[in-house]
């Protein structure tokens, strides 16, 4: 069987699967629901479905079992050892670049819908430990691969996305603001154009209500040592580094993208 020519994309490096193993490992005491899970079998998720995701194997359930799970109407309130027997495998799954929502943002909704206090300290160290590994990977991808670790999902698409999910992502910022490879400046370079000037505002539909994260975004963005910092990197980009931001769907150069966020890093 021929491997697609983007497979390596998604080939978890090993941080990222040491990582998705570590989660397994922690979680692995949590015992399959034994009473139905929290979702409407009525009209949203088919009632076999619903059914595999307590009686298969964790690592038999695939993507169409997530995707039913996560877009049914549930109770707002998550029964987290149903969550926490669950989490694994839906990583797992995100990791392969599966579709598990009709929106990247909402992929682990019903994880951050879970009362903080009932992760242990190891479990929610596992889980940001993920999340790190995770966004390492697509920060050196380019921020138009469609089928690369960010699943064609810009980088604040993604760190919304694990916002949503209850976890802290000053990390995943600093990791950024740490990493001087030329696809990540390219990523900073990206939503800066599309996502943030000129209004200084994430603009992001599922962000209108995410106070906390546009505002943490917001101080990231404009802090004037984080601003000098992406200016000299924009700088030193090589020609060939700066057509990676261009596509067919464009519709503007992508020097202009590049010359926009550098003017907008000086100010």
């Amino acid at each position: 069987m021929s491997l697609s020519s983007t497979d390596h994309l998604l080939t978890p490096q090993p941080a990222l699967q040491q990582a998705i193993a570590t989660v397994y490992e922690v979680f692995s005491g949590y015992p399959a629901p034994q009473t139905m899970l929290n979702v409407c079998t009525g009209c949203c998720m088919a009632p076999a479905l619903e059914r595999e995701m307590r009686l298969r194997p964790l690592r038999r359930l695939m993507a169409q079992h997530f995707y039913a799970y996560n877009e049914g109407a549930k109770v707002r309130e998550q029964p987290t050892p149903e969550i926490q027997y669950l989490i694994p495998r839906l990583l797992e799954l995100m990791t392969q670049g599966q579709h598990l929502h009709h929106s990247t943002e909402l992929y682990l909704q019903r994880l951050g819908n879970c009362e903080a206090t009932s992760f242990s300290s190891k479990e929610r160290a596992a889980i940001d430990a993920y999340a790190l590994a995770f966004f390492a990977e697509g920060l050196l991808q380019s921020p138009w691969e469609r089928h690369g670790r960010f699943m064609g999902e810009e980088a604040f698409g993604i760190l919304l996305m694990f916002h949503i999910g209850g976890i802290d992502i000053r990390p995943l910022l600093t990791l950024w603001l740490s990493c001087d490879d030329p696809m990540s400046t390219l990523h900073y370079t990206y939503v800066s154009y599309w996502r943030f000037y000129p209004c200084a505002k994430v603009s992001n539909a599922f962000a209108s209500e995410r106070a906390g994260f546009c505002e943490l975004i917001k101080q990231w963005m404009l802090d004037p040592s984080n601003r000098q910092q992406f200016a000299q990197r924009l700088l030193a980009l090589e020609p060939d580094a700066i057509s990676g931001l261009g596509h067919p769907s464009d519709t503007c150069c992508a020097k202009d993208m590049v010359a926009s966020a550098l003017y907008f890093a000086c100010l």
